[in-house]
């Protein structure tokens, strides 16, 4: 490995299994891990993947803040395998791949045969599509977490890549930059690229945080591979529909479920809207999964970056247990949204201001880590 500019060398000591891992941090934000031939699932192996996890992704500082709540960190561990993450992502890759064949080589539309498919077919093939487009970005966004495969980030990162190529050839290496100024700034002002640019107005800020990661790159995938498929026999109608509106109307609904609904500020709030303040879902399990992969449950993906999106409804439920352990062991009601609260007294005229909650009954928590 001497041709790699190492800025760290890490080494690691795993408890179970008495072997060595080296992780070697490069200067760019790619990073190369090595790991133990031996990763058992016991808790040892588990906080040992945790480690490695956190050597290799920029966590934003922990607050003294009681929003934060540190003390509930330790509810949530990753998987204990890689495979369910990349059987997940590989499964959502190949519903996407089969459907865009049908959609683009099968489909006839009324404007472009003299026999159609019906109606019926066509919207159901497109709302498919569209999920299945958000299926893809949701994939993207794991694997810039590190969670599709935790244990190796190779494999990780190409999953994530080819992910996004077949999105819409958006640069994988942007959004994992941008993406991580976004966990580490949430909600500042110009300083957090999802976030508003003064104006959170729906539409507007939509078209800038669309803006913000187009590249002029980009078009050029998208237009080769248009006229690879214009040759392959797939119709130029077919592909307005299905990769153009289908991945649009899917970009809409990430925005609005993922960023928009979660970090809007409240009528007449200016200023920092940080992660702690996130709106976060609390939609039945399924109905969560059908509007955005659980991408609505945005509190605790702030607070557990490592859970993959199939396990955010695990994370919701261990939290709402701890909350309702301390609640009944601190004798006090506890807010239904602990982590936020809007005081809705009025000053003088003006608008409500973002409260800190106050700090839960201190109790254990080792009760609702034994009940998991």
């Amino acid at each position: 490995y001497a041709c790699i500019k190492v800025m760290r060398t890490h080494y690691s000591r795993i408890l179970a299994g008495g072997t060595y891992h080296l992780t070697i941090i490069p200067s760019t934000f790619k990073r190369l891990n090595l790991m133990p031939n031996r990763m058992g699932s016991s808790p040892e192996d588990l906080y040992d993947v945790l480690k490695l996890w956190k050597k290799q992704y920029y966590l934003p500082r922990e607050m003294d803040d009681a929003r934060t709540q540190k003390h509930l960190v330790q509810l949530y561990r990753p998987p204990r395998a890689d495979w369910p993450g990349i059987t997940i992502a590989c499964g959502v890759l190949s519903c996407w791949s089969a459907l865009f064949i049908h959609a683009l080589w099968f489909i006839k539309l009324p404007w472009t045969s003299a026999e159609p498919s019906s109606w019926c077919h066509i919207v159901a093939v497109f709302f498919s599509m569209e999920f299945l487009y958000t299926g893809l970005f949701i994939t993207t966004h794991d694997a810039m977490h590190g969670t599709i495969a935790l244990r190796n980030r190779r494999l990780n990162d190409f999953l994530g890549h080819l992910a996004i190529s077949l999105y819409a050839w958006f640069d994988y290496s942007i959004l994992h930059r941008k993406h991580w100024e976004h966990h580490n700034h949430t909600g500042i002002p110009l300083v957090d690229p999802d976030f508003h640019h003064g104006n959170p107005n729906l539409l507007i800020w939509f078209a800038q945080f669309m803006m913000s990661y187009m590249t002029v790159s980009q078009f050029i995938k998208i237009a080769a591979w248009s006229n690879v498929l214009l040759l392959l026999g797939a119709p130029i109608a077919n592909q307005m529909v299905f990769m153009t509106a289908a991945p649009l109307l899917s970009a809409f609904r990430l925005f609005y479920y993922g960023t928009y609904v979660p970090h809007h500020p409240p009528k007449g709030h200016v200023g920092p809207m940080p992660w702690q303040v996130s709106r976060s879902s609390t939609a039945p399990t399924l109905l969560s999964f059908l509007t955005c992969y659980h991408f609505d449950m945005h509190w605790e993906h702030h607070r557990w970056p490592y859970a993959p999106w199939w396990q955010l409804p695990i994370c919701r439920q261990r939290l709402r247990q701890a909350v309702g352990a301390e609640a009944a062991a601190g004798g006090g009601a506890v807010a239904s949204d602990p982590w936020v609260a809007v005081d809705k007294r009025q000053q003088q005229g003006r608008c409500a201001r973002l409260e800190q909650v106050g700090p839960l009954p201190a109790v254990t928590t080792a009760a609702v880590v034994a009940a998991r």
